[in-house]
């Protein structure tokens, strides 16, 4: 029963969510409208992008005023950490005032940081921390110093505006890392040039993008100050494409931007090779160092992820649930039976109550007290008692009590068997059940245990649980045919349902629920 109750529910919360799924899904919206959606999303992305910059600056500059600040390392360490732990895409951020400069940079789990105040600008001495501890430290040295730069005589000459920085063959990029970009900020402290430069991580930019835009990949296309046109997504500089090149979606894109860049803000679209594209541009502030940016997304790609991931998600939900409650129908149903340890409580406390509906005393299994010899009969009654148990809700049968609740224990029936032991008493006991309830039922809903009470007399306690079907004694009658009982408790005494008509009520009601 418990198997097919799950597998119920399984399938039907599986056809629910396929249902929800169907009709929510069914529900056509325009492709320009969905558009617009991301555009605005994204607008807001690149919006927060730029005022976390302009916030990380204003938080430079305040801080550090007084170049003397810089040389705190304490103070350093904890201010740029902080940065980069609410900064996932820097890379690198460097503070030049006069002689004074502080270099930092990300590395894996660790903060490499250079705090000078000499006038060799061509030598920077790191330390490496991790967690806050100082682990390693080293010296660098470059080629030209740093004031003598090309983009850092740019820089000086722009105060209070950003400047990005792309190109592979700047002295700023070392490495020729292709993930890494700069931005750059020059403004006047007590009529000295401070620089604040950071490193930003291309590949981290695009992804906190993608987070707002729910867009698998796009494409955004960047027109700075320095008249520069970057596809920031592939790293690569538009003014670079070969001739191969020149009919490329990037190419196509700016060749139908111009004819809109009169405008501050729009959106767009085009096809190429048979794809419809759809772009929507924004231009900013000299301040903020770019002319302006692109962002172009197929329409098929807006399509799929108009809700589609969401509801691919809830098709795969529904899928798997009615799958799983299929299969739960196939499972044996062995599988979901987890049989209990079931405590049967000491004698004692179980003798504070007379008995009832769920307790029964027996003096024995097999010696007639009042006879005063074995009598096979007795086995009958006590089979009796527990399917009467079994066929209502369970109970407790104590074997060695009498109907007063006096001890009298097993050693009389212990005399009528091979062996003088509770293990062989419990064997017996257990044969008895089996020929009339089957081995499954007994292994399932009996649980039989002793205890020793005063004087050393031995009881023998029978948990009986409730069956799943019903129970029948067989037997013979006085002309010596066989014949079934069915029995049930009714108060504190187990009765015989003779009728057929009131046996098949009882065993639809109590079972075929």
């Amino acid at each position: 029963m418990r198997k097919y109750i799950l597998a119920t529910i399984f399938i039907a919360t599986g056809i629910i969510i396929l249902v929800y799924t169907f009709f929510t899904g069914s529900k056509s919206e325009y492709t320009e409208n969905l558009f617009s959606k991301e555009a605005v999303a994204f607008d807001e992305t690149f919006s927060v992008f730029i005022s976390d910059i302009k916030s990380n600056i204003h938080n430079i500059e305040s801080n550090f005023q007084d170049p003397e600040k810089i040389k705190d390392s304490s103070f350093t360490l904890d201010f740029f950490s902080d940065r980069y732990d609410h900064n996932s895409y820097l890379r690198s951020i460097a503070l030049l005032q006069d002689n004074y400069k502080i270099a930092t940079k990300k590395d894996k789990n660790s903060i490499v940081i250079a705090v000078d105040s000499t006038s060799e600008l061509d030598i920077v001495k790191w330390k490496r921390y991790e967690k806050g501890k100082l682990i390693s430290s080293w010296n660098e040295s470059f080629d030209q110093e740093v004031n003598n730069t090309a983009w850092f005589k740019n820089l000086s000459r722009t105060n209070n505006q950003i400047r990005w920085y792309f190109s592979e063959n700047d002295s700023l990029n070392n490495n020729k890392d292709r993930d890494q970009f700069y931005l750059g900020y020059s403004y006047k402290n007590n009529d000295r040039t401070s620089i604040i430069l950071f490193g930003i991580s291309r590949s981290s930019m695009m992804n906190s993008f993608k987070k707002f835009s729910n867009i698998d990949s796009l494409k955004l296309i960047i027109g700075n100050n320095n008249d520069e046109v970057w596809e920031l997504n592939s790293g690569n500089r538009v003014a670079r494409f070969n001739s191969k090149e020149k009919d490329s979606i990037t190419k196509n894109i700016l060749k139908h931007y111009k004819r809109f860049d009169q405008k501050t803000k729009g959106i767009f679209n085009f096809k190429y090779n048979k794809t419809t594209f759809w772009n929507t541009y924004n231009t900013l502030p000299n301040s903020t160092g770019i002319k302006y940016y692109i962002l172009s997304i197929p329409e098929f790609q807006i399509l799929q992820s108009a809700g589609s991931l969401q509801h691919v998600y809830l098709y795969w939900i529904s899928a798997i649930l009615i799958l799983t409650g299929l299969l739960l129908l196939f499972i044996k149903k062995k599988t979901f039976y987890f049989p209990k340890k079931i405590t049967i409580p000491p004698v004692q406390e179980l003798l504070k109550e007379d008995e009832n509906r769920y307790l029964e005393f027996k003096s024995s299994i097999r010696w007639d007290y009042r006879l005063e010899k074995h009598n096979p009969e007795l086995e009958n009654v006590i089979s009796k008692t527990i399917a009467a148990f079994c066929n209502t809700d369970g109970g407790t049968l104590l074997i060695g009590v009498d109907d007063d609740k006096n001890f009298l224990g097993l050693e009389k029936d212990f005399s009528t068997l091979k062996r003088a032991t509770p293990d062989y008493y419990e064997i017996h006991l257990r044969n008895i059940l089996h020929k009339f309830m089957g081995v499954k039922n007994v292994s399932k809903n009996i649980r039989i245990a002793f205890e020793k009470v005063n004087n050393n007399k031995i009881i023998c306690k029978i948990k009986v649980m409730a069956c799943n079907e019903p129970i029948f004694i067989k037997t013979k009658n006085k002309n010596g045919q066989a014949e079934e009982k069915f029995y049930v408790r009714s108060g504190n005494s187990s009765q015989e349902i003779k009728s057929i008509v009131e046996i098949n009520d009882y065993i639809n009601s109590r079972f075929k629920k």
